[in-house]
């Protein structure tokens, strides 16, 4: 299939490079717009475009307003953001683009340079190549899964900041279909969510997450667990009494057990939601507010949540060694932390120098793959044995 593409740019000679990269790229048909409201006009007149490669400044209609309005048209486009305008500014409006449920494919400052775009094309390539390879992920097929076991914890560990030591390891929902091979949980989760499925896949992976942990421990391996409670779960007055019955059926004891739940679904359904918390708390077992710094929790509502622990969101984590912006976020939410006397958690650690920086700043804990990805049951085993855990 020919591809098409329009370059939006204010100057003449800028449109006509890219233009000329674009084609020899192999994209079929190439318009270019001088501004905003040309790019708007064009794509009612010969749109829709596969791919739009839109710079941000420029007089008339800037690219930001062009964002709005093609968010509106519901232009199915891919974007690739470009400008001289320092990369922090770019990073700023692929968010907001991503904000406007736009897909963007990358940003490129300027000068653009014909291997960029091409890599960005292969990137796309790739991606379209695996949506339309795997089959739709309808609620039947998630109901199918969860009730045949597809649907099991993978467990990613912890590691204290200053040993090294495993102290506890997170269950994470992987579906691995027998056809398919393993499907993301970015594509079922989300389905689950909207049809009412989430409540049994928290069971049906808490029963299974402390089931291993019961075997574990047999073996001498004793690990602390966290599982991940969704919002809707904790509108069940019922759930605190469910887990506590799963942990003495388990013979675990609650408070090697932490839940947690993410900082956005704490701020939407905090009175929804505080019941069941403080029921859990009562019941042994520890609390998590996962992603921390996404959303908008209060220092207010952090006072009121009966939390053991605060995870920092990896975004912000792993750019922190390079970007004094999310350094600077990082190290107050450390520092929060300390002074509620709550346990930090860095996600998202992928390399020595961010490790070394968390533990200078006083994070208790770091997870990520510099440590481990997350391991089905068995190799976790294997993997914590090698690192020194009987």
């Amino acid at each position: 299939m020919t591809l098409s593409a329009m370059v939006v740019d204010d100057d003449e000679f800028v449109r006509g490079v890219l233009s000329r990269q674009m084609s020899s790229l192999g994209i079929g048909r190439v318009a270019v717009a001088c501004d905003g409201g040309d790019a708007a006009r064009l794509l009612r007149e010969e749109g829709p475009f596969d791919i739009i490669l839109l710079d941000l400044m420029m007089p008339g209609v800037d690219g930001i307003e062009f964002l709005r309005s093609l968010a509106q048209s519901r232009a199915p486009a891919d974007l690739i953001l470009t400008s001289s305008l320092d990369r922090k500014l770019l990073e700023t409006a692929e968010s907001l683009a991503q904000a406007h449920s736009l897909r963007v494919l990358g940003i490129l400052p300027k000068p653009v340079r014909s291997s960029a775009i091409g890599e960005l094309l292969a990137k796309r390539d790739a991606a379209l190549a695996t949506r339309f390879a795997a089959a739709p992920v309808t609620v039947e097929r998630v109901v199918a899964a969860l009730r045949t076991g597809q649907v099991v914890p993978h467990f990613q560990p912890k590691v204290c900041a200053r040993t090294g030591e495993v102290r506890s390891v997170e269950a994470l929902a992987r579906w691995e279909d027998p056809l398919e091979g393993r499907i993301s949980p970015a594509r079922f989760i989300p389905v689950a969510d909207r049809h009412g499925l989430i409540d049994e896949l928290t069971a049906s992976v808490s029963e299974q997450a402390m089931a291993a942990l019961a075997r574990w421990s047999q073996l001498g391996f004793h690990p602390d667990l966290e599982i991940n409670l969704s919002a809707l779960s904790l509108e069940r007055i019922d759930l605190p009494d469910r887990m506590a019955a799963l942990a003495r059926r388990h013979d675990i004891d609650p408070a090697r057990v932490t839940f947690e739940i993410t900082e956005s679904a704490l701020v939407g359904h905090l009175s929804q939601s505080l019941d069941s918390l403080m029921r859990l708390r009562m019941k042994g077992f520890h609390l998590a507010v996962d992603d921390f710094g996404t959303g908008y929790a209060t220092l207010t509502q952090l006072k009121l949540l009966p939390l053991s622990e605060l995870k920092i969101d990896l975004s912000f984590v792993s750019r922190a060694v390079r970007d004094p912006e999310a350094r600077a976020i990082v190290e107050s939410c450390v520092a929060l932390a300390q002074q509620f006397g709550l346990v930090s958690v860095a996600e998202g650690v992928e390399d020595g120098a961010t490790a070394k920086l968390l533990q200078n700043m006083g994070a208790t804990l770091l997870q990520g793959f510099l440590y481990s990805p997350a391991l089905p049951e068995e190799q976790l085993r294997e993997w914590a044995r090698g690192h020194g855990m009987h």
